[in-house]
């Protein structure tokens, strides 16, 4: 079995690295201003093995998670981001540290939903080599950063679990944190009330131009046009606005995640000012 282990990432190195927190540390040398903007993290990850016996049955169960903490995007309050981080990734904010929920999370096998008695469930150092007759299933949950810069960050939590059938079943939860007004953003925060009333079409939009098919033609590219009347889970990644939707959303389970790009100029008018500062306009 796996310990808990805490180690230091260098995986957010997209500014330069400095010591202490507070506003960003401008030096300018031979005419270019280079600005240091401090970011740190820790992954937290553990994993653990169980051996299932069910009706007669063996099969086994691996529980891993690996969360990326932030503990500084420079002087920013990050206290909510950490709160929406354990709330997405272990749907309860009653933990007393986020080492508590990861070793909650891999310890928990509620995942068998049997009567006591009916299932035995082991802790095993080791899952068997795979082979005929072996069953292996899985319960994992990940959180990791899409991007950061001095204004945003943006996060992915992924939660997959296997536990029998035709396939997996995958959820991804994509947000971006302001990281000046200290919240995450969803649909409500984002737009102005006429925003939020008009977003639906310029999205639809999106996702026909994106497939490269007519409005008319979405439900011929496989999308289930009568479930796509509301926007899905917003963040921005590389300067777009994304509407993310899990399998099963507006499309079958082969279709995949989707996540529909729209460009900042299409919403422009609809932004709340605050968060239009969060995008480069191009002027």
């Amino acid at each position: 079995m796996k310990k808990l282990v805490i180690l230091a990432s260098g995986a957010l190195l997209v500014a330069a690295f400095a010591t202490g927190c507070g506003e960003a540390d401008k030096r300018q040398k031979a005419g270019v201003e280079v600005t240091s903007f401090p970011v740190r993290e820790v992954i937290l990850s553990a994993d653990r093995n169980f051996r299932v016996v069910f009706d007669g049955d063996t099969s086994y169960l691996d529980q891993y998670a690996s969360i990326h903490w932030p503990e500084a995007f420079g002087g920013s309050d990050i206290e909510p981001l950490r709160d929406s981080l354990i709330r997405y990734c272990f749907s309860d904010t009653t933990f007393a540290g986020p080492e508590e929920a990861v070793r909650h999370f891999v310890d928990d096998t509620s995942v068998f939903d049997v009567p006591d008695g009916e299932i035995q469930v082991t802790p095993i150092d080791s899952l068997p080599a795979g082979g005929e007759g072996v069953r292996s299933y899985f319960n994992n949950v990940s959180a990791t950063v899409m991007e950061v810069d001095e204004v945003k960050v943006t996060y992915q939590v992924t939660q997959s679990t296997y536990l029998g059938g035709a396939h997996p079943s995958t959820i991804v939860h994509p947000f971006t944190y302001d990281l000046a007004d200290g919240r995450v953003l969803d649909v409500d925060n984002m737009f102005t009330q006429q925003g939020r009333d008009s977003i639906m079409p310029i999205i639809i939009n999106a996702l026909a131009r994106q497939l490269d098919v007519p409005v008319s033609g979405l439900d011929r590219a496989g999308i289930f046009s009568s479930q796509l009347t509301y926007p899905g889970l917003p963040y921005i990644n590389n300067n777009i606005l994304y509407f993310h939707y899990n399998p099963y959303d507006i499309a079958p389970y082969s279709s995949g995640m989707i996540d529909v790009a729209v460009y900042p100029y299409e919403v422009e008018s609809l932004l709340r000012p605050e968060v239009k500062e969060l995008f480069d306009m191009g002027y």
